[in-house]
C-alpha cells in the first residue's frame, strides 16, 4: 500500500450505514474502537479522500456534503451516479444502496475504471445480478468485497483459524438461532448465511425450507432493500455442504432464540457469541477472547480492498463467495414454493 497516495472515493447510497445518522461536529468517529458506516471508515482511514456522495433524495445529499465537507474539502454531492463516477474517477467505490439496485451501479463503475468496490450486502437478490456483477469486476480486474462484517469481527476470525486447525477434529454441524424485527433473509439473514459459508469452508450443494408463516407464496424477492421488514420473510432453513457439513439456520422475526453459532465436531464443540467463544474438547469449557484486531468492520474491509488493489490476490469476503450465500437464500425461498422440498444447486431461478 502507498502510504503517501490518496484514494479517491465515491459513495452511493447515504442513508443507514451510508451516511446515517451524521455524528455531531468534532465526534465523527475518531474516537470509538472502529466506525461502522462507510463514510466515518473513510475518515478513519488517512489514506482515502471522500470526493463524491450520491443519493436520488436530494436533501439527504446536501446535508451529508454539508456535514463532511469540512473533514473532505474535495467532497461534492450528485444525484447520479454515472455523472458522479465520470466526474469523480474515483479509485474507490461504496455501493450502499437497496440489495436490488446494486448490480447496475457495480457494472458501470467496473466497466469505467472504479479499481475497487465495496458493496453492501447481500451482493443482489437474483443470481442473474449477481453473475453479471461478478463477470463485470472479473473482466476488469476490479477488486471487489461485500460487506458481510462478521468475516471481520475478531471472534469469527479466531475461531476459524481453529476450525483449521483441527481444534474440534472435522466439523460436522453449524446450527444459528436469532430472531427480532431485522431476522429476515435479505437484511440480517444473508450475514448469519454468509458466517455459515465462511465456517464450513465449501460450497452449499442442496437445501430445504419453511418460511414463516404468511410467506407462503414468497416467490419471488418482493422487499424494498430492508426498509420494511414486512416485506421480507423468516425463515427456518437446512444446508447440505459439498463437504458434507450440514447446516440448520433459524431466523424468525417473532422469536428470540438465544443467538449465536453452535459447532460440532468429531472430538468437540464450539459455540460463539460476538464478542467471545466457548470451547469443549473433552476436556471441561474453556472461554476463548480474542485479541482484538488492528481494524475490522468497514475500515478492514476498506484496507484490504486497497491492499489487493496494489498487491493482488482476494478478499475475504469476494463477490463468488456472496453468491453462495445468495443462492441459500434463493433455494430457501424455491423450496418453500414447491412444498418444502429439497433444491439441489446449481439453482436455475429461471426454472423454480
Amino acid at each position: 500500500m502507498d502510504s503517501c497516495r490518496k484514494y479517491k472515493v465515491c459513495i452511493v447510497g447515504l442513508s443507514g450505514i451510508g451516511a446515517r445518522p451524521p455524528l455531531a461536529d468534532g465526534n465523527r468517529g475518531m474516537g470509538a474502537l472502529m466506525p461502522h458506516t462507510h463514510i466515518h471508515a473513510y475518515h478513519h482511514l488517512p489514506e482515502t479522500s471522500v470526493v463524491g456522495v450520491c443519493d436520488l433524495n436530494e436533501d439527504l445529499m446536501a446535508e451529508t456534503k454539508d456535514h463532511w465537507s469540512d473533514i473532505f474539502p474535495d467532497l461534492q454531492g450528485f444525484t447520479d451516479y454515472k455523472r458522479m463516477i465520470e466526474t469523480c474517477r474515483p479509485d474507490l467505490l461504496s455501493v450502499v444502496t437497496s440489495d436490488h439496485r446494486h448490480a447496475d451501479i457495480v457494472v458501470d463503475a467496473a466497466t469505467n475504471g472504479v479499481r475497487g468496490i465495496f458493496c453492501e450486502k447481500p451482493i443482489a437478490t437474483t443470481l442473474a445480478d449477481a453473475d453479471r456483477m461478478i463477470e463485470a469486476v472479473e473482466e476488469h480486474k476490479t477488486v471487489m468485497s461485500i460487506n458481510h462484517t462478521r468475516r471481520w469481527m475478531p471472534v469469527y476470525r479466531e475461531v476459524k483459524a481453529l476450525l483449521e486447525a483441527g481444534a474440534i477434529g472435522d466439523l460436522k454441524r453449524i446450527t444459528v438461532n436469532f430472531g427480532g424485527p431485522r431476522a429476515i433473509l435479505f437484511r440480517n439473514g444473508t450475514h448469519m448465511i454468509d458466517m455459515i459459508c465462511y465456517l464450513a469452508d465449501a460450497a452449499p450443494a442442496w437445501v430445504f425450507a419453511e418460511l414463516d408463516e404468511g410467506y407462503e407464496d414468497y416467490w419471488p424477492y418482493q422487499g424494498d432493500g430492508g426498509r420494511n421488514p414486512d416485506l421480507e420473510p423468516g425463515c427456518s432453513g437446512y444446508v447440505h455442504f459439498e463437504n458434507g457439513v450440514r447446516a440448520y439456520y433459524n431466523g424468525s422475526k417473532g422469536l428470540t432464540p438465544r443467538p449465536g453459532f453452535e459447532l460440532t465436531g468429531t472430538s468437540g464443540w464450539m459455540f460463539i457469541h460476538e464478542k467471545y467463544a466457548e470451547i469443549d474438547q473433552g476436556n471441561g469449557i474453556r472461554t476463548i477472547i480474542p485479541e482484538g484486531l488492528t481494524h475490522f468492520d468497514s475500515a478492514a474491509t476498506i484496507r484490504e480492498i486497497i491492499s489487493v488493489m496494489e498487491n493482488g490476490g482476494e478478499t475475504i469476503s469476494p463477490p463468488r463467495t456472496a453468491r453462495h450465500t445468495l443462492e441459500i437464500i434463493l433455494g430457501f425461498l424455491a423450496s418453500q414454493k414447491h412444498g418444502n422440498t429439497r433444491i439441489d444447486f446449481p439453482l436455475d431461478e429461471n426454472t423454480v
